[in-house]
């Protein structure tokens, strides 16, 4: 098949295949070049590729796994015994380049684990990093690292997200010279912990980066900069933040109320959501693990249909713009 092939993990995410199948059929109407190759169990999904017309579909491969993998499952039994898996399959697919990347909504850490065993760091990565681009006042978004799969790290991971997260920031937000920071609990230079303050230095001494220096927390969103690093721990604390405020906004929006207060909120409801619905978190779906040798993205468990073909499209994206030729160049410039 020519064009950009990309593998899907159905039986990932909260709702497996009932999500995945009919989110295939939207990505593929997205985009002509797109190549699938789907991975599932047999049972549960032909009859659903059957209802959604992909059985006969050029541009579809479906390949039936033996199992798939849930989110209660132990990661040693995983590495040792799952490889007949959905996921283990899709990700074997990009490490044997019978695709160019891969995309699930399933178990994380199995996910992490998985792709770093398979498709390995690339030469000067020791840590890859979950990473998203956050809608912002920025017209190009926020470029923000790490999302978890990091908790604990040191100065050197930090500066490496630096670099990665420049480069993703280049290739997908098409900017010349980014502005990196760091998150802080101060932007003053006397605050933070030890660590960023080692990263910190790293960062200044290479001429390559842009650094700007410590955001706070309510700079995520803001236009203080163009890529934002943290650990694993507080990035995904305040990405899941995010999300649950703003679902918090969109159920206060929805709520009940009286016929008479409904119709006076109406028209200033269809304002604020024309002027916030950027922000939905369905909008910005996937979350790509970058540092790889291969496109990896990580689409939200309970994403829905609309959300799962966006993390589709950001895979073939990232496989178009050369994500990883754009960390090489960072690293060979440092």
């Amino acid at each position: 098949m020519s064009g950009i092939t990309i593998a899907l993990d159905l039986m990932g995410g909260d709702k497996g295949p009932l999500i995945s199948v009919p989110a295939a059929k939207l990505a593929l109407s997205f985009n002509h070049d797109l190549n699938l190759v789907l991975y599932g169990t047999e049972q549960e999904v032909v009859p659903l590729l059957r209802k959604e017309g992909l059985l006969k579909e050029e541009r579809v491969l479906f390949i039936n796994s033996e199992d798939y993998i849930t989110q209660d499952d132990e990661l040693l039994d995983i590495l040792r015994h799952r490889r007949n898996s959905s996921l283990w399959m899709s990700i074997k697919a990009v490490q044997e380049k019978k695709a160019s990347g891969i995309v699930s909504g399933g178990n994380t850490v199995a996910l992490v684990a998985i792709a770093n065993h398979l498709l390995g760091t690339i030469d000067g990565i020791h840590r890859s990093a979950l990473v998203k681009i956050l809608p912002s006042i920025n017209k190009n978004g926020t470029v923000f690292l790490d999302l978890g799969a990091n908790l604990r790290v040191d100065a050197e991971i930090l500066y490496k997200y630096a670099i990665m997260g420049n480069a993703l920031a280049i290739s997908r937000c098409c900017l010349e010279n980014p502005r990196v920071a760091l998150l802080n609990i101060g932007s003053e230079n006397a605050k933070g912990p030890q660590v960023i303050h080692e990263a910190a230095d790293l960062m200044k001494n290479d001429r390559a980066l842009n650094f700007v220096g410590f955001v706070e927390g309510d700079d995520i969103f803001g236009d203080k900069a163009d890529v934002i690093v943290t650990d694993g721990f507080s990035g995904n604390v305040a990405l899941k933040t995010a999300e649950g405020l703003y679902r918090v906004l969109e159920k206060k929006m929805n709520g009940d109320s009286s016929p008479f207060v409904r119709m006076l909120f109406k028209p200033l409801k269809n304002i604020i959501k024309s002027r916030i619905g950027y922000m939905k978190p369905d909008s910005f779906n996937g979350s790509s693990l970058i540092g790889l040798n291969g496109v990896v993205v990580k689409s939200h468990g309970g994403a829905n249909i609309e959300a799962f073909a966006n993390a589709i499209m950001q895979a073939y994206l990232e496989v178009q713009s050369d994500i990883k030729l754009h960390i090489v160049n960072g690293l060979i410039s440092k």
